[in-house]
């Protein structure tokens, strides 16, 4: 079945956004009041807005008129956030192109020589499997939507023309490139993707370049360059004591997910058990790992991260998969007398 679209302009057929055929517009009426009104297509210029039919242009000429505004039902207005120095990596190409970064494509746009200064825009790839994996419709759409409303809706239009970029970036204080302080950066994030745009009003440049993430895929991105900085402190067995037995936590690198903390509830009674079979440490920590249960903090996942810093940053009770920590469990769990009790005995 063919996927329809409703275009929706203004009167000088600057398109403003696109909605799917049967979803719905809100309408912002110039007294304050508003109401939603189920659209459906009929044709790529004509369209039924509730039970009233319309030229594309015609609906945007009477909403001009009257004073109304419209945007998609349930589609909130996008903004323009805050971004650190670090995030500008995300905005140029890769160091290492082997890397996925969870990029879907990048928009590099710009203003003709015209008067009206006319935004021309071209998709590119950085990732072949991401782009096949994630490059929907409705990607597709929220892209141009995106686009569209920095043009012409939004009360900050940053592509609206060179000017609005300079204009813009001075008056909202806008995170400026280390390496050139002519670049302006901002984020924009939706539902499950994060947009960095990276605007530039010189002539001669491009003046957007609109990186397109999936945001688990780039979490999980950044969670790996992560562990890769902090390896010899995040590549270690901790076991922290509990009332009842201890908790394990190390990192497993070979993760279906591209890697996890794992953290494992033993108790007093696992341990008991382990001892009884298994005198070797080897043996002892894979049986132990194998019966007690576990929580998987994978990378990309909320949790990771935060997950990662406390266990960094935290001081174990016992250390490393070792014949010291093997003893010191036993001694934990009551099942092997410390030196202090052997003494009282005497």
């Amino acid at each position: 079945m063919e996927n329809k679209e409703i275009r929706f302009i203004d009167s000088n057929y600057n398109e403003l956004f696109r909605i799917k055929d049967g979803d719905s517009i809100t309408i912002n009426r110039y007294n304050g009041t508003k109401g939603d009104y189920a659209c459906k297509y009929l044709d790529d210029y004509h369209t039924s807005v509730g039970s009233w039919t319309y030229h594309i242009c015609e609906f945007a000429e009477e909403m001009e008129r009257n004073g109304h505004t419209y945007r998609p039902k349930n589609e909130p207005s996008y903004s323009l956030e805050n971004i650190t120095q670090e995030e500008f990596e995300y905005m140029f190409a890769p160091e290492d192109e082997s890397k996925n970064r969870g990029c879907i494509c990048y928009i590099r746009g710009y203003f003709d020589n015209s008067i009206d200064e006319n935004f021309k825009a071209t998709c590119m790839l950085e990732n072949k499997d991401n782009y096949k994996k994630y490059k929907t419709q409705d990607f597709s759409r929220e892209c141009d939507n995106i686009i569209n409303y920095f043009r012409f809706q939004s009360d900050t239009p940053i592509l609206k023309s060179r000017a609005k970029i300079s204009n813009i970036a001075y008056d909202i204080n806008a995170e400026r490139f280390a390496d050139d302080n002519e670049i302006s950066g901002y984020r924009v994030t939706t539902k499950d993707n994060i947009y960095y745009l990276r605007c530039d009003a010189r002539q001669g440049q491009y003046c957007l370049y609109m990186y397109c993430y999936n945001t688990n895929e780039l979490q999980k991105y950044k969670d790996l360059q992560f562990v890769e900085k902090n390896y010899s402190d995040i590549d270690r067995d901790k076991f922290f004591k509990t009332a009842n037995g201890v908790t394990e936590m190390y990192y497993n690198p070979d993760a279906n997910a591209g890697g996890q903390l794992v953290e494992l509830t033993i108790s007093n009674e696992n341990i008991a058990e382990t001892a009884r079979l298994y005198k070797n440490p080897k043996d002892f920590f894979s049986h132990i790992e194998g019966i007690s249960k576990g929580t998987l903090h994978d990378v990309g996942t909320a949790s990771f991260m935060e997950t990662a810093k406390d266990f960094m940053k935290s001081k174990a009770d016992f250390e490393g998969c070792t014949p010291k920590t093997m003893k010191g469990l036993k001694k934990h769990a009551g099942i092997e007398k410390s030196k202090s009790d052997r003494d009282i005995e005497r």
